[in-house]
């Protein structure tokens, strides 16, 4: 009968154990001093030797006449198959308080051929709550013939209580570099021939499990009659090579989305896991990233470097964040998910429109850039009402004289002044209007959040495009650059607070209000009383609203926007709009 390679090649010794040295030296050293505990928990990822080991351990310390901590081969407890001294427990299975009750009762037993009677129980943390209890008292102070050995993966479901009585010793993933080079020992006894790419693969895919590598070797063997190579790795496991990731990563680049969804298609015809799918083009993205910003690293840890060479260059950082962001999201929703390709469909096809999207606003943004340079440079001519009038009398001079007016020349001079609207007046910022803009900054942020509404800001946003509109009318396109400089983050029925990144462009916005509550209104059909903060004061304000840190309380505003913007104002009175409303510390 065939037999599996991983059950053909397991450790019979502590020196055949592979990447498990702190171990394989802790275990040698408890035997040769004689100090041998009497419960363990080995605990660490599948595949790693938990279960090897503690089987050799059962061995040398009852072998009668062990060699460097090497089972002789020879004595009665070597010789026998079925050692009735170490008895094996699948928690899985067996994990209810009579199970455990019944290995109560027989533990005061003899060991029949050894030393020791040795209790290996694999995924101990599936024992019921009963089973622990049962288990605890036992654990604590059992007989000086009976050791414990508690294999589990996962540590943190074993009680504290039972934690506590055992020696731990965590077992760690096993390197790529060491699968590889036990796969290539095995590969070698078994004349199976295989590129050395292909053994990379494998041991970067079973993830630091020896066991797993060691059968996917063997279901390799099986699948390719010839020389095993990386192309039929990834058939056996529905991955993809990293050409392939890198040509959907440019297809992604160049907004193909046909032929994307053609690629996922032809995905899903070969059987391909998109969880793992998803999860190697995460891999892959990141090794992009590393090979922009960490070249040394990268070179010293990759061996395919072409590949990444050539789509670097035509992709930066920024986006290669922004695609991972997503594809971690859908990542998770996909492990719990049983149409793992629409979510996969769906995430390329986010990860494209929001593209688009950010192509479409650089180009807005850079068209408003282009406007506000024009409207720059232009110049806008007035001339003197006296120059207008010598102007006037030229003419009426030539009628008199019956002599033709030079029409051209009448023309150059005409003043220009109602050919070109001058910018709104921008209002002269002083110490005191400085002092009212914070106060009315206070009340509407207040009054704002005390009637805080998202379905109005749902509303407002898709609107504020139309501003783009106004950058080309030279009465709006100041006030609609300004306000497309911020984002609309909070809204009630009657106020709109808009948040900048930098304090400097935040002051501008409150400094033009009038002007900007004008051009919301122009849009939007709709007198909203605008206010303006920053990107830090607002993350404050926000920590204060979502906790209740603090009351926002509405009060109807006293006093009129225009004003408090008139430059003849004095400080009294316009202090006296706020004396009802605002509560001085």
């Amino acid at each position: 009968m065939y037999q599996a390679l991983y059950r053909k090649y397991r450790p019979k010794t502590l020196d055949d154990v592979c990447g498990q040295d702190v171990i394989v030296k802790i275990i040698k050293n408890s035997i040769l001093n004689n100090q041998i505990n009497h419960a363990y928990l080995f605990a660490g990822p599948r595949g790693t030797g938990k279960t090897s080991i503690a089987k050799i351990f059962a061995k040398i310390i009852n072998c009668e006449h062990p060699v460097d901590c090497k089972p002789c081969g020879k004595c009665v407890s070597c010789l026998e198959e079925n050692n009735s001294d170490i008895i094996e427990i699948d928690a899985a299975s067996n994990n209810g308080v009579d199970e455990i009750r019944e290995l109560r009762n027989k533990i005061n037993l003899l060991p029949a051929y050894g030393k020791y009677k040795v209790y290996i129980i694999d995924e101990v943390h599936m024992l019921t709550q009963g089973a622990f209890n049962a288990l605890l008292k036992t654990l604590e102070e059992p007989p000086a013939h009976v050791i414990f050995i508690l294999a589990t993966t996962d540590p943190h479901k074993v009680l504290e209580t039972i934690l506590s009585r055992c020696q731990r010793l965590d077992f760690k993933k096993i390197t790529n570099d060491a699968i590889v080079e036990n796969l290539s020992k095995i590969a070698k006894k078994e004349e199976i021939d295989i590129d050395q790419n292909a053994l990379y693969e494998i041991a970067k895919l079973s993830d630091g499990g020896m066991r797993d590598s060691v059968g996917m070797l063997d279901q390799a063997r099986a699948y390719t009659e010839g020389k095993i190579t990386i192309n039929d790795i990834h058939d056996i496991n529905g991955t993809l090579t990293e050409e392939d990731l890198s040509e959907l990563l440019e297809n992604i680049i160049d907004n193909k989305l046909d032929q994307i969804l053609k690629k996922i298609d032809n995905y899903n015809d070969k059987g391909k896991d998109f969880v793992k799918l998803i999860e190697e083009f995460i891999e892959f993205i990141r090794n992009t990233i590393l090979f922009i910003e960490a070249p040394n690293y990268f070179k010293e840890n990759t061996k395919n470097i072409e590949t990444y060479k050539n789509i670097s260059s035509k992709i930066n950082i920024d986006q290669l964040f922004t695609i991972i962001e997503t594809l971690n999201k859908y990542s998770f929703e996909m492990k719990n998910n049983t149409n793992s390709k629409l979510l996969f469909e769906l995430a390329l096809i986010k990860i494209i429109s929001e593209k688009k999207q950010q192509i479409v606003e650089k180009n807005t943004e850079q068209a408003r850039l282009e406007q506000k340079n024009y409207e720059n440079s232009v110049k806008i001519v007035s001339y003197p009402q006296n120059q207008i009038k010598n102007v006037e009398n030229s003419n009426d001079k030539n009628e008199n004289n019956e002599q033709k007016p030079n029409k051209k020349n009448v023309e150059i001079d005409k003043p220009t002044q109602e050919l070109v609207k001058t910018p709104p007046k921008i209002p002269k910022i002083n110490k005191n209007l400085k002092n009212n803009i914070e106060k009315i900054k206070q009340i509407r942020i207040d009054n704002t959040l005390a009637k805080f509404s998202k379905q109005e800001v749902r509303n407002i946003t898709p609107s504020l495009e139309l501003l783009n509109d106004l950058l080309l009318d030279p009465e709006y396109s100041h006030s609609a650059s300004i306000i497309l400089d911020g984002t609309l983050k909070a809204a009630s029925d009657e106020n709109l607070i808009f948040v900048f990144k930098t304090n400097r462009l935040s002051d501008l916005f409150n400094e033009n209000l009038p002007i900007l509550e004008e051009t919301i209104e122009k849009i939007l059909n709709k007198k909203y009383n605008l206010i303006a903060t920053n990107l830090d004061e607002w993350e404050i304000i926000k920590n204060d609203f979502n906790h209740k840190l603090r009351p926002f309380i509405y009060k109807e505003e006293q006093f009129k926007l225009e004003d408090i913007f008139k430059e003849d104002d004095s400080k009294n009175n316009i202090e006296s709009m706020f004396e009802d409303i605002i509560e001085y510390n």
